[in-house]
């Protein structure tokens, strides 16, 4: 599920960001292209992360529960 949602948001960010670029002034138009390029940083930045961790060793069902990651990664914590 969490999975899910995160990919829903990756999925939709170029429609995002395009509409984000399209302002009917100058002037709203340059403020929308810097949120759009701060929202493309932010998306670098998790995409990074999530490329550096192995994915935990739980089964398909434990890994739909946030709480199993929870313990999972209290766990690897030493």
């Amino acid at each position: 599920m969490i999975g899910s949602i995160v990919v829903a948001c990756l999925t939709n960010l170029p429609r995002v960001i395009a509409m984000k670029c399209h302002g009917s002034t100058i002037e709203e138009r340059e403020a929308s292209v810097r949120a759009a390029a701060k929202i493309l940083g932010s998306t670098k930045m998790i995409i990074e992360r999530l490329q550096a961790r192995e994915l935990p060793s739980l089964a398909p069902d434990q890994m739909a529960c946030i709480d199993e990651w929870r313990a999972y990664l209290k766990q690897s914590i030493p």
